[in-house]
């Protein structure tokens, strides 16, 4: 029913509205919405007090007007060829490209103190120990990149390369292992019916 009476109200609604709408943007000055009633109250006791000044307020300010219009804004770009003031000691970087993609994720330093190693060589030593443990032990690990050989033989316990081991053969071969064998067992036997509860009275 909605729907319908939409449907006769649109037309309706509708008619004339360009025309209409034109004759409200004509207007002068467009017919300011009702204010409250507190407002109005206030708004009758200031003209009541203070009539000259509501007068006033009425009247165009021909001076306002003028220097409304004469003003202008204009607006510029700032000097972007000015640079800001940098800390000489700790100037900012002049490099702007991407950063690569590192082998182990991280750079490694360009130097390295005494003592420390960087991931790829502990990855290239676990590597040949794995290879020749006897021959590259830890004591010869700690001799050649001066570490501690107590450090080196925990590295050599804990951390451990992947390797991958793939058969040259496949020796054995499947079998079929057959139907499956259900885990439950239904056991089926006849039981003993009970007595129904006439029998049962009948004989008590």
């Amino acid at each position: 029913m909605g729907k319908a009476l939409s449907m006769i109200k649109n037309p309706f609604k509708n008619f004339n509205l360009e025309s209409r709408a034109h004759n409200i943007i004509s207007q002068s000055k467009p017919v300011p919405a009702p204010k409250h009633k507190n407002d109005q109250i206030d708004l009758d006791r200031l003209m009541k007090a203070y009539p000259e000044v509501y007068k006033e307020s009425l009247k165009k300010h021909e001076q306002l007007d003028k220097n409304l219009r004469d003003v202008y804004v204009t607006s510029y770009d700032p000097n972007v060829t000015t640079k800001a003031e940098q800390n000489a000691d700790r100037p900012l970087p002049s490099d702007k490209t991407a950063v690569p993609d590192y082998l182990y994720g991280v750079r490694e330093p360009d130097k390295i103190p005494l003592g420390k190693v960087t991931l790829g060589t502990v990855l290239e030593f676990i590597t040949r120990h794995q290879s020749e443990p006897l021959n590259y032990n830890a004591k010869k690990i700690a001799m050649e990149f001066s570490v501690p050989e107590n450090t080196v033989q925990n590295v050599l316990k804990y951390f451990r390369v992947f390797e991958i081991y793939i058969p040259q053969e496949r020796k054995t071969k499947a079998k079929f292992a057959g139907p499956s064998i259900p885990k439950v067992t239904i056991i089926k036997q006849l039981r003993k019916e009970l007595p129904s509860g006439s029998e049962g009275k009948e004989k008590t």
